[in-house]
């Protein structure tokens, strides 16, 4: 019961009180430690265990995986260790290693660990599905996604809730939005999860009425939100550019729901003033808030800053991201594009130095195409690729194209301080334009194209690929890190506002 109400401490006296304690008490107290995330207390129960009563079973060593899974190790070197002593490893154990694998954003390890669990003939129960599609998830891989699904199906699995909702959360995520709808449950039958991943997928994908639209329909059928539901909600306003319908939900989440704010919430909310260019109102929300700001708020302010031109706001946004983390390199770019942006081109220079000299590393920005099972991935000005002649042979196709089309270079989104030819010339460099041209050259016509970016599209290359999406008849969706943008007819699904 303490527990599971968070109090490990008094589990812990209620533990020391006891007269007679079996395995099945140590355990106990081992899993209360490792759940309320005091992994290293477990792991002292684990030793004690092992070397004082040496009485152990498999219960004990899966508690003792999951708590090494535990981000506060860093690694799960620990579990793959005890993993490897074990004389037989069973389901429950493979589904712990997998399960800290996809827990500490290793999702490949966790995927090529579900391929040596089934080389060796274990059985797969609904929850190692669950665990890898939360993998594929996270690499965003549609096919093997798409493969666990057909497995989960065919073993019976695809019904069981934490399935069918890591199912339509992967598809979601994957940029297959109709697959998602397709495999969530009746109104009726769904769980608050699977409304909750439901909104959020409409958020993500730019349906930004459907998901408000989706947060009422839950409502009606007796369903209460969380706070996981109001930030999938306030993102989707956040968005769409919806500013009243945004600010009226914050409210009524505390005052209706009594959820009380949270950091999440509160980043939404100045994403969403800062998006729509109501700074002054947003540097007053950081104010008033009623958490600590976070680095997650000075980020999204400063970038805030950067879309709407403000460099006063964006230094002081700076210096406080800069103050609570000097190595976190966003605060360094993102003020230096501020300032480059308004024409400030000594004080971006001088930015720029201070990252060289506190030796923060930016990071670089990636794009890539996925294509039978193969990964192409693509930096700024890349040569490396073997089709990299092919690729920027047709970069110079589409740019003669688009530019008839009526395309015109936004030369604003070129940070350096160079002439006019040499920025547009810059940004026919950037990731995600050879990753677009390589997708041309080896998808077949009329396909679908799917590019994915680490970093925030830019401005420009968003217009170019409304113009190549309108220009070629095809159908493009790019997942940048915020979210996903569906072009068709030279129309992108943000509508322009992201």
């Amino acid at each position: 019961m303490y527990s599971a109400a968070s109090i490990p401490e008094d589990a812990g006296k209620v533990f020391s009180s006891m007269g007679h304690r079996d395995l099945i008490s140590w355990n106990s107290i081992m899993v209360c430690y490792a759940e309320n995330r005091k992994c290293t207390d477990a792991l002292k129960i684990f030793n004690h265990i092992c070397y004082g009563i040496k009485v152990i079973d498999h219960v004990t060593f899966t508690i003792a995986i999951g708590a090494c899974a535990d981000p506060e190790f860093v690694s799960l070197g620990k579990a793959r260790k005890v993993f490897q002593t074990l004389p037989r490893r069973d389901e429950v154990t493979w589904n712990a290693l997998i399960g800290g694998h996809a827990d500490n954003e290793e999702a490949e390890k966790a995927i090529e660990a579900f391929k040596l669990m089934r080389e060796q003939s274990m059985g797969i129960s609904y929850i190692t599905i669950a665990n890898v599609l939360g993998a594929c998830t996270t690499l965003a891989v549609l096919e093997e996604g798409q493969q666990l699904h057909g497995l989960a199906v065919k073993l019976g699995l695809d019904s069981d809730p934490f399935v069918a909702n890591a199912t339509m959360d992967m598809y979601g995520k994957c940029g297959e939005i109709e697959d998602a709808l397709r495999t969530i449950g009746q109104p009726i039958d769904r769980s608050r999860l699977s409304w909750n991943i439901l909104i959020s997928s409409f958020a993500k994908h730019g349906h930004f009425e459907k998901a408000i639209k989706t947060f009422h329909e839950m409502q009606e059928l007796g369903v209460k939100p969380d706070q996981v539901t109001f930030v999938s909600l306030l993102s989707a306003c956040s968005h769409g550019g919806l500013v009243e319908e945004g600010l009226r939900y914050y409210y009524s989440m505390t005052k209706e729901f009594n959820i009380p704010p949270r950091i999440a919430h509160c980043v939404c909310m100045i994403d969403l003033l800062g998006r729509s260019g109501r700074l002054t109102e947003a540097e007053t929300f950081i104010k008033e808030m009623p958490i600590p700001p976070s680095d997650f708020v000075w980020r999204s302010l400063l970038a805030a800053c950067k879309v709407h031109g403000n460099p006063e706001l964006g230094r002081k946004a700076a210096e406080n991201l800069i103050a609570l983390d000097p190595s976190d390199d966003s605060a360094y770019v993102l003020y230096s594009n501020v300032c480059s942006t308004s024409g400030r081109w000594g004080d971006a220079e001088n930015v720029r130095s201070q990252m060289g000299s506190r030796k923060v590393q930016k990071q670089p920005a990636c794009s890539w195409v996925k294509l039978k099972n193969q990964v192409s991935s693509f930096g700024v000005g890349d040569n490396s690729h073997p089709q990299s002649p092919e690729i920027y042979k047709k970069l110079d196709e589409l740019k003669k194209r688009i530019i008839e089309a009526g395309y015109v270079p936004d030369t604003s989104y070129a940070l350096q301080d160079t002439d006019e030819e040499q920025k547009e010339h810059n940004l026919w460099n950037h990731s995600e334009r050879l990753a677009l041209a390589f997708a041309l050259i080896n998808t077949p016509e009329g396909s679908t194209l799917k590019v994915f970016k680490n970093l925030r599209v830019c401005g420009d290359c968003h217009s170019v690929f409304k113009f190549v999406s309108g220009i070629l008849g095809r159908k493009i969706i790019l997942r940048d890190a915020f979210r996903f943008h569906h072009f068709a007819g030279g129309n992108c699904s943000c509508s322009d506002y992201w």
